[in-house]
């Protein structure tokens, strides 16, 4: 850059590489493609394929098998993986999370990773999962280091119906227990001296209408992530809604005419009209030390369709869209 500043081309996405196995390393459950995620092994070499030469620092949740995180890259020579935590004693399923690190453009310092505590119970899927985060350390420039903290956080019922199972404020605070695990994770972790990126799907919605006030759950994320002094990105540089899951058909998510593989975002468009929802999130600090100048660029959604593997409804290689930024680093002089 003419400025001096170094782009990195970063993002989140759950891949929705979910087929979950008899036991570690065996064969998957029967009929996985049908009752978890579709064509997984088809799509998961896909995944690698569409992310290839395009980003420098990929965050992917629900990969969960090192099978698939092979498969994706196998497809993208050059990126490093680096996992999450994985499968414990008391969890039957890691927890999905992998970074890739394309070596050529960033190079890996660092890692961490932290299993959270928090949860939900026997009545909720998730408690299969080893929910956690994952940090991941590069340098981009001399002196230019980033933090990519990635997490999946609990959703909660979609299991047993039992009384309370599908109870949203019960969801919420179990979240919110992994979110104060999480910022504690990141004190602790993180370089003063690194942009921090904090990606991931938090399951909470943006805009849920099913509360008297829309907007609580979001706001007490960001009241939770405070000491963390992170901006959501797509609240201060995105274009309209931004919803990022659960739409069901193609007309959801029309084509970015300049990147068809790209989702177009309109501006106009009210979060109550427009299909889907936001919870996937991108939030983004200076360092520490303030010794980088931080600029991203507006955040985009990714769907990549025809692939020739089926995914989500809308037609998405995968039932959630990718959210990525290009952020512009430069080291201040002395």
């Amino acid at each position: 850059m003419d400025d001096g500043s170094t782009e990195v081309r970063v993002g989140f996405w759950n891949t929705w590489l979910l087929r979950p196995r008899l036991w570690a390393g065996g064969p998957s459950l029967p009929r996985a493609d049908r009752l978890f995620a579709p064509e997984v092994l088809r799509r998961a070499p896909r995944v690698g394929a569409a992310l290839r030469d395009r980003f420098d620092v990929m965050a992917l949740g629900e990969c969960f098998e090192p099978s698939e995180q092979d498969a994706v890259a196998a497809a993208w020579p050059g990126a490093t993986p680096v996992p999450g935590p994985t499968r414990g004693r008391r969890r039957s399923t890691g927890s999905g999370l992998v970074t890739f690190v394309d070596e050529a453009r960033a190079h890996l310092l660092h890692t961490a990773h932290h299993a959270f505590v928090a949860g939900g119970d026997r009545r909720d899927s998730d408690t299969f999962a080893t929910k956690g985060a994952l940090l991941v350390r590069v340098r981009v420039a001399p002196g230019v280091i980033l933090d990519v903290v990635s997490t999946h956080l609990f959703a909660g019922g979609d299991l047993l119906p039992l009384p309370g199972a599908d109870d949203q404020a019960r969801h919420h605070s179990a979240r919110m227990g992994q979110v104060d695990e999480l910022v504690a994770f990141v004190q602790r972790e993180r370089d003063p001296a690194a942009v921090l990126l904090l990606a991931g799907d938090f399951n909470v919605q943006a805009h849920n209408h099913d509360l008297a006030d829309p907007g609580a759950d979001l706001r007490d994320l960001a009241d939770r992530l405070a000491p963390l002094q992170v901006t959501d990105l797509w609240a201060e540089h995105g274009v309209g809604p931004g919803h990022t899951c659960t739409f069901s058909s193609p007309a959801d998510l029309p084509p970015d005419p300049a990147e068809p593989d790209q989702v177009a975002d309109d501006h106009e468009v009210h979060p109550h009209a427009a299909p889907g929802e936001r919870i996937d999130y991108l939030w983004l600090a200076p360092p520490a030390d303030g010794s980088v100048a931080v600029a991203a660029d507006r955040p985009r959604r990714w769907a990549f369709p025809g692939r020739g593997a089926r995914g989500g409804h809308g037609g998405s290689l995968s039932d959630h869209l990718a959210l990525t930024t290009t952020l512009r680093l430069r080291r201040h002089p002395g």
